[in-house]
């Protein structure tokens, strides 16, 4: 599972939980012996035989109002537009934290290790560290090669995968677009599966 699929499959997952009862889900995973969320982000989700009705709820009811790609006409970027409030929420709440917000900035264009990111940012080591571990675990930043570090050691270098955002209020809905690099939104799964089932339903939103 790529960055962006660990990052949207959790708030998927939570969809899918609100429209399933939880004994439901349990009965399913052990009828047919496969987790849920095992079949998230594969490219044949739409194929599938796995879980027959309930794979079509998920993709009609929850993959097809989870987000959707938006191509600027100008710079011909490829954005993800995100309709899940849950998700939504997440993304606002962790931008409103000041230490995690300059964490995300000093990582949008370049990696670093996370001893380098804490120098940069000014963060003491025990806040930064908790913040830093909770931006790896909600999957906000991932790990993407080793790097020496002050002490002459090989350590991971870490980049945050939104590298810009934008909130849109529609009435009374509420979307969240960002961007994310080209080399995660093409190797994401979950966004080739959407995408390939017509699932991109947000123009509306974004024009």
């Amino acid at each position: 599972m790529n960055e962006l699929d660990n990052f949207l499959s959790k708030a998927i997952m939570l969809s899918i939980k609100n429209e399933m009862s939880e004994d439901r889900v349990k009965k399913l995973e052990t009828e047919y012996g496969v987790k849920i969320s095992e079949i998230l982000g594969k490219k044949e989700i739409s194929d599938t035989a796995i879980f027959e009705e309930e794979c079509e709820l998920m993709e009609d009811q929850i993959l097809r109002d989870f987000l959707g790609i938006s191509e600027d006409e100008g710079t011909k970027e490829r954005w993800i537009i995100i309709k899940n409030r849950q998700l939504i929420e997440r993304i606002l709440k962790t931008f409103a934290d000041p230490e995690k917000k300059i964490i995300l900035d000093l990582t949008r264009e370049s990696a670093e290790t996370i001893p380098k990111i804490l120098v940069l940012s000014n963060l003491p080591n025990t806040s930064g560290y908790r913040k830093m571990n909770q931006l790896i675990e909600e999957g906000f930043v991932t790990s993407v090669g080793l790097a020496e570090t002050f002490e002459g050691k090989r350590a991971l270098v870490y980049r945050s995968i939104i590298q810009q955002i934008q909130i849109i209020i529609n009435k009374n809905d509420i979307i969240a677009k960002i961007l994310v690099p080209k080399d995660i939104l093409a190797s994401s799964q979950i966004v080739t599966a959407i995408t390939g089932l017509g699932r991109n339903k947000f123009s509306s939103y974004t024009n």
